[in-house]
């Protein structure tokens, strides 16, 4: 895709240089680049930008419609409709197709970690993420955008990102900023990042985490399910165990959705009684980092300390993490250890 933004960014540098018909000969090179891949709606959209650069007005842009002969290089019959045109539409961004594999041109991470992306005319595509902090930098008003979030869901909290997220947070953070649960199960072993992510909600009011480190006595059971009757009230289960296998994985909007059944989350949390577990309606599983993701956490980490280590020195540091069977927890005591300065 990087041909085709070249291209359109010279088409854009031509014409603001005052070259129209620079600008329009690359506009008609990108519309066939476009029909070439059957990208048609793209293509068409090439086309009536050349048009308007060349300043033919149409009546009604959302109706106009051009012929195959307009397309640079020869049209294959593809390219045509029943009748030998094509119907143009309006360049304005729309949501990005599921099946396509696209990163966020802003913080370059893929789908599957950021969620849907808004593409836009020009090939380039934009998460929500982005979007919020586009807002944000821009001084946009908070009214309107809080009021498009209640729609788009039941109260949420405002939860702030960590200054480096490894992957479990940040899905963790996404799928709690897309639906506020009642009673969530926050899952994992020792050291992948459960706690610190956490913290990072801050105090909630109307949020209590029960740490789960032994079976739950009646009492503290009944207490939890007592705190769960008021309408706004949510709470976390905490636990340090292994994620059960899911039960089924959905493919949605926002990348894999793993689904646990209640009789794999009895197996995996058996100091829980089913009674509660049954009232669980979100697991929020985190999983071991791999060691690139140690990696890249430890030079985070470290640089944030003012320890400056070389490559050899982080791959020891997470080569002991990994054989403490303790990940982060164990990664970020290691770095604490060492004075601030530049290692060799």
């Amino acid at each position: 895709m990087s041909d085709i933004r070249r291209l359109l960014s010279d088409a854009q540098d031509a014409e603001r240089r005052g070259k129209k018909e620079e600008a329009v000969r690359l506009l008609r090179v990108a519309a066939a680049w476009y029909r070439d891949r059957q990208m048609l709606r793209r293509a068409a959209q090439m086309l009536r930008q050349a048009r308007r650069v060349e300043g033919v007005e149409e009546e009604d842009p959302g109706d106009a419609v051009v012929s195959e002969g307009e397309f640079e290089g020869p049209a294959p019959e593809i390219a045509a409709g029943n009748d030998g045109k094509v119907l143009l539409e309006q360049r304005v961004p729309q949501l990005a197709d599921p099946s396509v594999d696209a990163w966020c041109s802003f913080c370059c991470r893929p789908k599957t970690e950021v969620g849907p992306l808004v593409a836009g005319p020009a090939g380039a595509y934009v998460c929500e993420e982005c979007v919020a902090t586009s807002a944000g930098l821009l001084d946009l008003a908070e009214e309107p955008r809080s009021s498009r979030a209640e729609s788009r869901a039941p109260a949420t909290w405002e939860i702030k990102a960590l200054s480096f997220e490894l992957p479990s947070q940040r899905r963790a953070r996404m799928r709690l900023t897309r639906s506020r649960s009642r009673l969530a199960l926050v899952i994992g072993p020792e050291g992948t990042g459960k706690s610190a992510w956490l913290e990072s909600l801050g105090a909630q009011p109307d949020l209590r985490h029960v740490e789960v480190v032994g079976p739950l006595s009646p009492d503290d059971e009944e207490a939890l399910l007592r705190w769960l009757e008021a309408p706004a009230r949510s709470a976390f289960l905490v636990v340090r165990a292994p994620v059960p296998a899911p039960a089924l994985v959905l493919q949605g909007e926002h990348g894999e959705e793993p689904l646990h059944d209640t009789a794999s989350l009895v197996g995996a949390v058996p100091h829980v009684s089913a009674r509660v577990l049954a009232r669980v309606d979100a697991v929020i599983p985190f999983e071991p980092p791999h060691p690139e993701e140690l990696a890249s956490l430890a030079q985070a980490i470290s640089e944030a300390r003012g320890v400056w280590l070389p490559e050899s020195a982080l791959a020891e540091l997470v080569s002991l993490a990994l054989r403490s069977q303790r990940g982060a927890h164990e990664l970020a005591t290691l770095i604490a250890r060492i004075p601030p300065g530049k290692y060799g």
